[in-house]
């Protein structure tokens, strides 16, 4: 019964971020969950009877010249595992295109870390619906990522490691693509980060 809820919980979160965080912290213990779970669910379910539609707006707009991509991270969120959640909005100009609020696969030994991994969760996405636009006809050439961590932006901005030793190379693309001008990195506020509710 549990894992049955759960999919129509995933399934509802595919268009409602405000539940994006929730399902994906239930969906966690989905092989053996227990009573303390379903106790989370019903409070995930109370909210839904008292906010059963989300209704989203694809107001007209003029085309944009960038898609953006909100990011954002909480360091060591999980208290077992301590691993940080990466969340994401892919926008095209005021439309929301793709949420999402993912367990991070390591362990970040830092919020600057964490946040840039989500940075890079972020920009993947990203580019892969740039790519699918482009095959519609839509040919926008740059992605603005938005953050509110400095350290991210800067391990960003840069070449190489530099005095961060511990992240994994395989997560080091973004620089270069950065350097070459096809991702911009903006600092924004944290009261101002969209991405903000899905870490939380």
């Amino acid at each position: 019964m549990y894992r049955a809820l759960i999919a129509r919980g995933i399934y509802l979160s595919q268009d409602r971020s405000d539940i994006g965080y929730s399902v994906k912290e239930l969906s966690r213990k989905m092989s053996r969950p227990d009573t303390g779970d379903i106790e989370k669910f019903k409070h995930l379910a109370r909210y839904l009877l008292g906010r059963e539609r989300a209704v989203i707006h694809y107001d007209y707009q003029t085309s944009p010249t960038e898609w953006t991509v909100w990011v954002d991270s909480d360091w060591a969120g999980c208290r077992v595992t301590r691993k940080s959640t990466s969340g994401g909005i892919v926008m095209w100009g005021s439309h929301i295109i793709r949420s999402w609020s993912t367990t991070q696969s390591v362990i970040a030994m830092s919020s600057g870390e964490a946040e840039y991994y989500s940075m890079v969760k972020g920009s993947s996405m990203g580019m892969g619906i740039k790519s699918v636009a482009s095959d519609l006809g839509v040919t926008v050439s740059v992605i603005n990522v938005k953050t509110d961590a400095s350290a991210a932006k800067g391990i960003a901005s840069r070449k190489g490691l530099g005095k961060i030793r511990h992240i994994e190379v395989s997560q080091l693309w973004l620089q270069d693509r950065v350097s070459r001008g096809e991702i911009v990195v903006t600092k924004v506020k944290t009261e101002d980060n969209l991405a903000d509710a899905l870490t939380k």
